[in-house]
């Protein structure tokens, strides 16, 4: 919106640039000239720079034909026609690209690959699962010599929460898996903030098993198009992603031969119960209020990965779980994932030592949620935390995973 600067009252707007219901406007820079605003757009990002002079909207030509994230760098210079964003994507680490505005092309950049990785050999394709009549989307990443109707080995990614995208960004964790001819998933469930503000209100609160549901309907996908099999088709999720994960075993194990949730929120009923905690009174926006609004107990109840949990085997397969937590971690408590393994013991059919598919637990008491530790550096991961945690991962799936004939 603008406004004139004496009469700046919001009867004064008027719309200086729109975007639809199911975009979002993440970034805005401003230059003398130019206005810089960033965009979701079906998931993917749009730059577009707006002419303060002419009154015109154009669109830069983004790197990787758009498959990236993309960020504003640092732009201290107000008066400039030049704007630089940061980008990265599956194939790409963290780079940098200097557009001119007036122009809109790129005239300098910064880019940067991973070792032994071309860019050019790897394919982001985007598909979309039907889920409740709507259309949810799926980033599949993989090497241009892997054919999917081969059946290789697919690891999904799931988040789904606090309207956070699930970008198409570098992880370094990913690489050894496309290197050996797996196809990374992202699964864009409804939680997530990645067709903008009602795509984020279908997937929390009351509406949270809509997450689920998107899940298992992008797994379903891949597996009626004959792109994946139950055995070869593991999945992941971190914290909230976690409770995804969970909801989703709990519904449909015989779909994913192997699991690997990092500091799953799995009780979400027994925190969100426990105004104690540190982010109880402040999550309630997101998750409901259990202890004033019996709705909101019956929702959390009917979804929670704890409070859920149905025994495998017999007639469903039963996926390979790991479970890690953090005895520091201030946001998922590391009581929640413990319980909810000592539960899967008893309950979930993985009492038999003898079964094929494997539940291990690893908590790291010295760790908090994103890889922090304290000040002990005796701790199994002291140093090296992140490899090496990605690195017994990604082995727990290759060695669970059928691999590739």
């Amino acid at each position: 919106m603008r406004a004139p600067s004496a009469l700046p009252s919001s009867k004064n707007w008027k719309p200086l640039l729109c975007v639809a219901d199911d975009e979002r406007i993440e970034d805005v820079e401003m230059f003398r000239d130019y206005i810089m605003v960033s965009v979701k757009r079906q998931g993917r990002p749009v730059v577009i720079i707006h002419n303060r002079v002419s009154k015109s909207n154009s669109e830069l030509p983004l790197p990787n034909g758009g498959n990236c994230v993309i960020r504003p760098d640092s732009n201290p210079q107000f008066d400039t026609s030049t704007v630089r964003l940061c980008f990265s994507s599956p194939v790409h680490l963290e780079s940098t690209i200097e557009y001119n505005m007036a122009t809109q092309t790129p005239h300098k950049s910064w880019t940067s690959t991973p070792l032994h990785i071309n860019p050019d050999d790897y394919v982001i394709q985007h598909e979309r699962a039907s889920s409740d009549g709507l259309q949810v989307p799926v980033t599949l990443i993989r090497h241009k010599s892997i054919s999917l109707a081969s059946q290789p080995p697919t690891l999904m990614r799931v988040y789904g929460a606090y309207g956070v995208p699930l970008e198409p960004e570098f992880r370094v964790e990913d690489i050894p898996l496309l290197l050996r001819g797996w196809v990374i998933a992202l699964a864009h469930v409804r939680g997530g903030g990645e067709l903008g503000r009602e795509w984020y209100a279908g997937g929390k609160g009351k509406s949270k098993s809509n997450s689920v549901t998107d899940l298992l309907s992008c797994a379903q996908f891949l597996l009626e198009k004959g792109w994946a099999t139950p055995e070869r088709l593991a999945i992941t999720g971190v914290s909230a992603g976690g409770l995804v994960v969970g909801a989703a075993l709990n519904r449909s194990p015989e779909y994913f031969r192997a699991a690997a949730l990092h500091v799953p929120f799995v009780d979400p009923l027994s925190a969100m119960l426990s105004p104690n905690l540190p982010l109880t009174r402040v999550e309630t926006a997101e998750w409901g209020a259990p202890a004033t609004d019996p709705a909101d107990y019956a929702t959390i109840r009917s979804y929670a990965p704890y409070d859920n949990i149905r025994r495998m085997g017999a007639d469903r397969q039963m996926p390979s779980i790991l479970v890690t937590a953090g005895g520091l971690d201030q946001r998922v408590s590391v009581w929640q994932p413990a319980k909810w393994v000592a539960r899967l013991r008893e309950q979930g059919g993985y009492a038999d030592s003898a079964s094929a598919s494997k539940l291990l637990f690893l908590p790291t008491m010295n760790k908090g949620h994103f890889y922090s530790e304290s000040g002990n550096t005796t701790g199994d991961y002291a140093g090296n935390g992140f490899a090496n945690a990605h690195s017994l991962v990604n082995a727990f799936f290759i060695t669970q995973v059928f691999k590739k004939a």
